[in-house]
């Protein structure tokens, strides 16, 4: 019997010890949450694993970009030799292994809002063998101190669409980008199976979270954990049409789809006979087509949640 209650005992201590963990991870989130974007991307970083040599970062390169079909080859790292590189928002350096792997840049400037997030991309930087110019921004402000027209290439993933000031961000894009430099855009796709399926149907109908909640305010709680403080997405006029309002024009090189959302396709046509599904969502699921692949193709484009795109100064 009492062997039974030390069982007993020891595991609510376990469970409680469990929930506690949990609970403490959610209100730091949560309390991170409040202080803006700096601060929940210094909590919730992207990447949290411990590196331990060159061939495991490398390892996880290749992994995470897998997760998301065709997305390196919609933002190469590749084709920047000799050339002056900036990647804003680097986070903890995924994007920074590719450069220093299958380019030579002549210089590699990470950016980012978090601290936290520079160091740990110096970290994994040096298993590779380099150690670049990091710089920390101000997420309201956004100055990166660089002089004008001296950057080839920026580089931007994931980012923008997080970002407290994105109309700062591009004017500072513009004023350090060259004449005839370009840059590299990853934001959230409006037209996408994140949006319309597994959004508006899995979560909000399925699930019954978010329910009570619009649409994009939904999609804010569904990429990044439900306290990321800034999320938003875009159709390719939109964006496009923001770039052009900052001196930009460009092109939509096309969209990666999520490994998630590839994984939610068997739920399409459960999606479409239900009757609580909003019309828009239902109209878009109706219309998919297939490429030769099995990607899902939404008015010719792959119907992923990773729009990219491709920037350069108007008149250039």
């Amino acid at each position: 019997m009492k062997e039974c209650l030390k069982g007993i005992v020891k595991s609510i201590y376990i469970y409680s010890s469990f929930v506690f963990s949990r609970g403490r991870s959610f209100l730091k989130k949560w309390i991170a949450s409040r202080g803006g974007s700096a601060s929940y991307w210094t909590e919730h970083m992207v990447v949290t694993e411990d590196f331990q040599s060159r061939e495991s970062s490398f390892a996880y390169f290749h992994w995470r970009n897998d997760q998301y079909l065709d997305y390196i080859n919609l933002m190469p790292v590749d084709g920047q030799d000799d050339k002056v590189v900036l990647d804003y928002g680097c986070g903890p350096g995924n994007d920074l292994v590719g450069f220093v792997e299958y380019s030579k840049p002549r210089k590699l400037i990470a950016v980012d809002v978090s601290k936290t997030a520079l160091d740990a991309a110096r970290k994994r930087l040096l298993l590779h063998g380099y150690d670049i110019e990091y710089i920390h921004v101000d997420e309201k402000e956004n100055k990166i101190p660089l002089d004008d027209c001296s950057v080839d290439y920026i580089h931007t993933s994931g980012v923008l669409h997080h970002c407290l000031n994105m109309d700062a961000v591009l004017e500072e894009f513009q004023r350090v980008l060259k004449p005839d430099g370009e840059v590299s855009v990853m934001v959230y796709h409006y037209n996408s199976i994140w949006v319309h399926l597994y959004v508006a149907y899995i979560l909000q109908i399925k699930q019954k979270k978010f329910s009570e909640l619009p649409l994009l305010e939904a999609f804010k709680r569904s990429t990044d954990g439900p306290h990321c403080p800034i999320s938003h997405c875009y159709t390719p006029t939109d964006f496009l049409a923001i770039a052009e309002q900052h001196g930009f024009s460009g092109e939509c090189r096309g969209s990666a789809i999520s490994m998630m959302e590839m994984n939610c396709l068997p739920e399409r046509f459960r999606a479409i006979e239900n009757r609580r599904l909003h019309e828009e969502q239902r109209k878009f699921l109706c219309s998919l087509t297939f490429n030769e692949k099995g990607l899902p193709l939404y008015k010719g484009v792959v119907a992923g949640i990773d729009a990219c795109y491709c920037l350069k100064k108007l008149g250039v």
